[in-house]
């Protein structure tokens, strides 16, 4: 079986085996304004596996099938994911993943080139930046990665595969939107922030405390309680999170950045991502390591390099 538009790349050693179909035709850091397919793959863990760290130019879907690992995202935040689990790797973080338990783990696993209208996806709904979804209806959540998997490995080219895998990726993010909705298992709290919107234009305290019907101290107390935050520091959070995937793409303005993450002013924005980040937006663009990343631009294994390439900074970057 050989695919017209994918690559078929097999590796293998004692604690480690992948079977992944990478895309021919662009570079994993490409970022495009609609939902675009990089590769996908199964792979399996054995005990005793560790990946040191490295950083991510694009977005990951991993659907656990059997087993546990372990994955540390920027050298402090742990994550365990179980089977039925779905983790969600986040384009400009570092990823550490290893398997400490005494059985093998498999997964299978999308992956994605940046795109905004995918961070619309995992941080304007009910995912809500979260890293780990737990699926309801597991096999539903399953069937999309193998349907992926099929058309990428396909031969037949009825010449709609660039519309079919776009739509099949947007239906999986849909799946896991609505089985995240039926889930139950979290507290009230969790419920209600899940429901908040950190991007509007108009949040204020008081509004985040009607929100989620208490008083302003209460709500503090909450935030300090659960989150360790103040809910002003939490919304700061979420929306510079927001502002690093959107600005790892480099077909939105930083005008647009601003919107999209809740500002309506461009110059306060970029005050509060300076203040936040200790640089501006258009230097974190022009110092960003994904776009020149050695260990990316080998796709993680692919024995060759890239064709070489004129810079073209300031297609990269907005002027502010």
């Amino acid at each position: 079986m050989k695919s017209k538009y994918y690559l078929l790349r097999k590796r293998k050693d004692e604690l480690f085996e992948d079977s992944t179909w990478i895309v021919k035709h662009q570079m994993p850091w490409y970022s495009s304004g609609l939902i675009s397919l990089y590769a996908c793959g199964e792979s399996t863990f054995q005990p005793g596996f560790q990946q040191g760290e490295y950083p991510l130019g694009f977005w990951s879907l991993e659907y656990v099938c059997e087993g546990q690992y372990t994955v540390i995202a920027e050298k402090k935040n742990i994550i365990q994911v179980n089977p039925e689990e779905v983790l969600i790797h986040y384009p400009g973080v570092s990823y550490q993943r290893m398997n400490n338990s005494d059985v093998p783990m498999r997964k299978k696993e999308i992956m994605l080139n940046n795109s905004p209208m995918i961070s619309i996806l995992c941080n304007q709904s009910i995912l809500n930046g979260q890293d780990v979804i737990r699926c309801t209806d597991p096999a539903a959540v399953e069937a999309y990665f193998d349907r992926i998997r099929d058309f990428v490995s396909s031969s037949n080219d009825d010449g709609m595969l660039e519309r079919k895998l776009p739509d099949t990726v947007f239906a999986l993010f849909m799946e896991i939107i609505a089985q995240q909705g039926k889930n139950s298992i979290y507290n009230s709290f969790e419920v209600q922030l899940k429901q908040l919107d950190v991007f509007s234009p108009d949040l204020t305290l008081k509004k985040m405390a009607e929100h989620f019907k208490v008083g302003e101290r209460t709500l503090d107390r909450w935030f300090k309680k659960y989150l360790n935050l103040s809910p002003f520091q939490y919304v700061v959070a979420m929306r510079m999170q927001y502002a690093l995937q959107l600005l790892s793409s480099n077909s939105m303005q930083i005008k647009n950045v601003a919107e999209e993450c809740g500002y309506r002013s461009t110059s306060f924005f970029i005050k509060e991502f300076k203040k936040y980040f200790n640089e501006t937006p258009r230097n974190y663009r022009i110092s960003k390591t994904d776009f020149d990343n050695r260990d990316v631009s080998l796709l993680n294994g692919w024995n060759r390099l890239p064709k070489p390439r004129k810079k073209r900074r300031h297609s990269l970057i907005d002027k502010e």
